[in-house]
């Protein structure tokens, strides 16, 4: 018996898989048609008239702001920035902490605003504002937290005036004038 020397015999090459790279282009392809198909159906069907929606910067007690359009929250009177209460004997930055509250309200939050009036003379709208797909009236959250007055003109949210003064929450918690604040707003 002859032995011929003969080189090892090699393991066949390994076969290429596609499956990953098919996969990730698949993925790549639902994604894009979902981004496409959103912009399409956003541009369909866009906010209804009168209505603001996106993060909302706050301009003080009653007033925001969104994409630039300034809002003032139908129904309330809250205290100007620099309007001053009593509190413990001691004078209180009301107005500032009016603000303040809104902010915390609205920290990383969509705010939804359903126009009630338009100031023709500037880019001021009346609104009644929502939270969280409209589970939250903002409007009636600052007056039931005692930040902002009812306005008696509108004749809403003066149930949750009378908890908050009955509670002494925000303003309710020092002294302070009414009609000041509401003869500001005018």
């Amino acid at each position: 018996m002859v032995l011929l020397n003969r080189p090892p015999r090699r393991a066949p090459a390994p076969r290429l898989s596609f499956a990953p790279v098919a996969f990730a282009l698949a993925v790549a392809v639902i994604l894009t048609v979902a981004l496409v198909l959103t912009v399409t159906l956003a541009a369909a069907f866009p906010a209804r008239a009168g209505e603001l929606n996106g993060p909302a910067n706050v301009v003080d007690g009653n007033s925001i702001t969104i994409g630039g359009v300034e809002v003032r929250l139908y129904g309330i009177d809250a205290p100007d920035g620099d309007q001053t209460c009593q509190r413990r004997g001691a004078t209180w930055r009301c107005g500032q902490d009016a603000g303040w509250a809104l902010a915390e309200r609205i920290e990383r939050h969509w705010v939804q605003c359903e126009a009630r009036a338009e100031t023709p003379a500037s880019d001021l709208v009346t609104a009644v504002c929502y939270l969280d797909g409209r589970r939250i009236d903002l409007n009636a959250w600052m007056v039931a937290q005692g930040w902002a007055l009812a306005d008696r003109a509108a004749n809403v949210y003066v149930a949750e005036e009378q908890a908050a003064q009955q509670a002494q929450r925000g303003l309710w918690s020092g002294t302070f004038d009414p009609e000041t604040i509401r003869q500001r707003r005018r």
